[in-house]
């Protein structure tokens, strides 16, 4: 009976680690303390590994997961021009997104931490729009 339950117990670890790394599929969040005050968002699309978001400018990519750890691949954007303030935040953000390498969810925050140990926590806005 206690070999039955540790079984079952590792078992609902384990998947509740599978459904924690693929719960932010499907979501769209937003940086919180962004540099300059930019609004960037970043959003996960719900059946593929897609990333995309906001800041001046609507970026796009594809990433990967493996247990924790997160890779995002290039990023491609429209080319539109905005307020100097907003396109420095843009351009440093969009440099950081392939650095990060793992992810943690708490709650409704994600929080992505770059190769030098930076952090870049953000808050869950919703789900995505189709």
């Amino acid at each position: 009976m206690k070999k039955l339950l540790s079984v079952f117990l590792g078992i609902l670890v384990m998947a509740g680690c599978a459904a924690k790394a693929e719960s932010f599929k499907g979501k769209e969040y937003r940086l919180s303390g962004a540099e300059n005050n930019a609004e960037i968002t970043l959003g996960f699309s719900a059946d593929e590994n897609r990333f995309f978001g906001k800041v001046v400018n609507n970026y796009f990519g594809t990433y990967t997961v493996e247990g924790n750890n997160i890779s995002f691949g290039p990023a491609g954007a429209t080319m539109m021009m905005g307020p100097r303030p907003q396109m420095e935040a843009e351009s440093n953000y969009l440099r950081q997104l392939p650095t990060v390498k793992t992810f943690s969810l708490d709650g409704k925050k994600l929080v992505l931490k770059t190769a030098d140990g930076k952090e870049l926590v953000f808050d869950e806005i919703g789900n995505v729009k189709k």
